[in-house]
């Protein structure tokens, strides 16, 4: 298979700086040192299934992946944890994508995210699933760096993200089912939130974050430096 029909090319042009490449044994390592379980037969299926890009060789490095697979992976695999269906992870992906292009360009236009999500997702699952991935692609990311990624509102109104003020509102609609199959229900309002995508560290001494995901007896994970990039295990939030 070309690597144009695999859409390796593309996921190589979404890494921001130079190209850079893994191979399998480095792209499962990395995704288990965010603390995921990940096995070879998982990555082939979620291969087969088309959520991640089959691996070419490149010179002398066969089975290689370009880099930002890993974070794809983890995507999945934080989607998967929370239950999300392959069906809708295959919805979201081109949002992923969308969102990886923005937070390289630093900057997040609010039009055409609507845009590609409306053109893409269809399901009420996938419709929630577009606020998670937005939370999770713009979160996971270095504090000192996401701060100055800029937001720009449908109506050409720009806001940094790292401002706690600055929110960004989803408004998911759906349509009822009809009695009639020749009607065409108007469709309803089904869901509606707004969230903040700043940092909130340093979370363990900041009296509005909600600590979640260890014991009330454990010792929380220590606050990484602005300087320092955030794992995305620490990073993944859900706005839903």
């Amino acid at each position: 298979m070309a690597i144009e029909e695999n859409g390796f090319l593309e996921y190589l042009q979404l890494q921001e700086g130079p190209p850079d490449l893994v191979t399998k044994s480095e792209l499962i390592a990395r995704v288990r040192g965010e603390g995921y379980s990940i096995s070879d037969r998982q990555l082939t299926f979620y291969v087969t299934e088309g959520l991640i890009p089959r691996s070419v060789r490149v010179g002398s490095r066969a089975g290689a992946y370009p880099s930002i697979v890993v974070d794809l992976l983890t995507w999945i695999l934080r989607a998967r944890d929370i239950g999300v269906p392959i069906e809708t992870l295959k919805e979201l992906l081109p949002v992923w994508k969308f969102l990886i292009r923005a937070r390289t360009s630093r900057v997040l236009d609010l039009g055409e995210l609507e845009y590609v999500a409306r053109q893409h997702v269809t399901t009420a699952e996938g419709s929630l699933g577009v606020v998670r991935t937005v939370v999770d692609v713009m979160t996971c990311y270095c504090p000192k760096h996401r701060k100055d990624i800029v937001i720009v509102a449908k109506d050409g109104t720009r806001m940094l993200m790292g401002d706690p003020k600055s929110t960004v509102g989803f408004a998911v609609a759906r349509k009822p089912e009809a009695e009639d199959a020749d009607a065409a229900p108007n469709p309803r309002w089904f869901a509606t939130t707004r969230v903040s995508l700043a940092s909130t560290y340093p979370g363990s001494s900041d009296p509005t974050t909600v600590i979640l995901g260890v014991k009330p007896n454990e010792p929380l994970p220590s606050d990484p430096d602005d300087d320092e990039p955030e794992s995305s295990a620490q990073a993944q939030g859900s706005a839903v």
